[in-house]
């Protein structure tokens, strides 16, 4: 096989790892709303990282295949990992920044409809 070849090889494989990391997002909100956290419901983020797992290697056993790549070469393994180091030090920090402004302006929401739905008790109390 031509260098060329196997340089492209791994830039798609760096590709699939950054979707990869896309594709973990769900999970990772998945841990933080069934309360997998600070140790918390170990079992669950078990099953949660073992689901990942086997769909991540679903995606890569299956995008090989069709890509028609070559048989084993520790190079697609590196870029699938340089590709996830790559999403994490950058489209994550961006989509944990909106995740984030998000969830702040969905309790603020709340908070003002809670607040709203006391006073008007209050209100009715009096009257």
């Amino acid at each position: 096989m031509d260098t060329g070849n196997q340089f492209s090889v791994f830039a798609l494989c760096i590709a699939v790892g950054v979707c990869l990391g896309l594709l973990y997002e769900p999970f990772g909100l998945l841990r933080v709303a069934l309360g997998c956290r600070a140790g918390k419901n170990k079992t669950l983020a078990a099953v949660l990282d073992i689901s990942f797992s086997l769909l991540a290697a679903v995606v890569c056993i299956s995008g090989a295949y069709l890509c028609k790549f070559p048989s084993f070469r520790v190079y697609t393994w590196l870029g699938y990992a340089v590709g996830g180091i790559i999403y994490l030090k950058t489209l994550h920090k961006i989509i944990a920044f909106l995740e984030n402004l998000c969830y702040n302006k969905i309790t603020k929401r709340l908070q003002k409809a809670k607040s709203k739905k006391k006073l008007l008790k209050k209100e009715g109390e009096k009257v």
